[in-house]
């Protein structure tokens, strides 16, 4: 997260500001797990889509038809397997052979499943309710394996960081509320507090804190910032010498 250390208090009014950053609950990047051409792209930059909607698929016509010959050879395996069992029983055939017919099954069933999974690999599913990013690819162009496809968020949980000087920590709890001015938006909402981060950054002494903004507001967009603004409980005094 990049944002310009700066910090400010008021000793009369006993409020200390620190600047916030609006970020997504949940981002990805999309990528291919398999090669093909990219025949449905159905969400331009910036639009919302819901969970489970198609986000991307590849024309799969080459795997589809290796997975009906798939099927096929399995269906053989299995009659073939299914024979010699029954000639097993009258010592007609070998165990070696009843062996190799099972191994054969097994085999196919394994391939079968195999070109399944990536028949399903065609096509991308929205895995949550979100907005889509940037395209990384263009409809009809050939991927291959591990090609970015698509940047997506979250779109309307966002979350607050901030990042505030350690020593804040003798006096601002988990839970607290606070306001934040957005920048972009020149309005003032409300803020709490939902967790803290791991480590203390030893270079500047600075702690992230993840707060979320009550309420819904459709008009607040992840990477936008402003001023949060904490206000020093009633009866505490704290000096900010370090």
């Amino acid at each position: 997260m990049a944002v310009v250390l700066f910090f400010s208090s008021n000793s009369l009014a006993n409020e200390f500001k620190a600047r916030a950053l609006l970020v997504p609950m949940h981002e990805a990047l999309l990528s291919s797990q398999i090669s093909g051409q990219i025949i449905k792209l159905p969400f331009l930059d910036g639009e919302h889509f819901s969970k489970g909607q198609t986000l991307i698929e590849l024309d799969c016509q080459i795997l589809r038809a290796e997975l009906k010959k798939a099927k096929m050879d399995l269906e053989a395996a299995r009659e073939t397997h299914a024979a010699n069992l029954r000639l097993q029983a009258f010592n007609s055939v070998s165990e070696l052979e009843v062996a190799i017919s099972t191994a054969k099954k097994k085999r196919a069933e394994a391939n079968v499943h195999l070109v399944y999974t990536k028949v399903k690999m065609c096509v991308i599913k929205a895995p949550f309710n979100g907005r889509v990013v940037t395209h990384k690819a263009n409809l009809y162009e050939n991927i291959t394996p591990d090609d970015k496809l698509l940047e997506i968020i979250e779109g309307k949980s966002l979350r607050l960081h901030v990042l505030i000087p350690s020593n804040w920590l003798r006096w601002l709890k988990p839970e607290a509320k606070f306001v934040v001015i957005i920048d972009e938006t020149g309005k003032q909402y409300t803020a709490k507090i939902v967790g803290f981060g791991a480590k203390v950054n030893p270079v500047n002494q600075t702690l992230e804190v993840r707060a979320l903004i009550q309420g819904e507001h459709s008009e607040l967009l992840s990477g936008m910032s402003g001023t949060a603004s904490f206000t020093l409980p009633h009866g505490t005094i704290f000096s900010e010498d370090r």
